[in-house]
């Protein structure tokens, strides 16, 4: 097995475009209110080899909490709100452009937040417990029906690392 090195921004540059990564983790934001960006984190760190018993979740959460309440939140609901109306105007894609950015700023946070914390660099994980972590931090059951969106991504994390090796 190879050490992965990879940011948590190239990481989510090779993830998220993968076939089904998308529709998975929208279904998770959309349907049982968890924040994407710590999934993405959960992958990555699951990549690197941090085991979930090494894992300051709460901190982690903390760290993203600010910036999802009070920007990124905002902005997604400006661009739903500008999506019932019209969703091909200039307004629409700039304020989209702008969320897309403050996702892309605080991922770029996170990986430095994450870094400092220790992140272990060893042989790749199963990304499953990384992923429950993530999400009873975030305060969400883990359900059945969310038990298997998870296991789905997990599923697709574990192919993506596979591949790098």
């Amino acid at each position: 097995m190879t050490k992965t090195a990879l940011t948590l921004t190239d990481h989510v540059h090779r993830l998220y475009p993968l076939p089904g990564v998308e529709p998975i983790l929208l279904r998770l934001q959309d349907e049982y209110g968890l924040d994407i960006l710590l999934l993405l984190v959960a992958c990555w760190l699951a990549g690197r080899g941090q085991p979930v018993e090494g894992t300051d979740w709460t901190s982690i959460c903390a760290e993203q909490r600010p910036a999802h309440q009070r920007v990124i939140m905002h902005l997604r609901a400006a661009r739903r709100a500008v999506a019932e109306h019209d969703r091909d105007t200039e307004l629409y894609s700039m304020i989209k452009a702008c969320e897309q950015a403050a996702e892309w700023q605080q991922l770029e946070r996170l990986g430095v937040f994450c870094e400092g914390m220790g992140v272990v660099l060893s042989d790749p994980v199963s990304p499953d417990a990384q992923l429950f972590a993530s999400c009873e931090a975030q305060g969400v059951e883990v359900s059945a029906s969310v038990s298997r969106l998870l296991a789905e991504l997990a599923g697709l994390v574990t192919r993506q690392i596979r591949m790098k090796r």
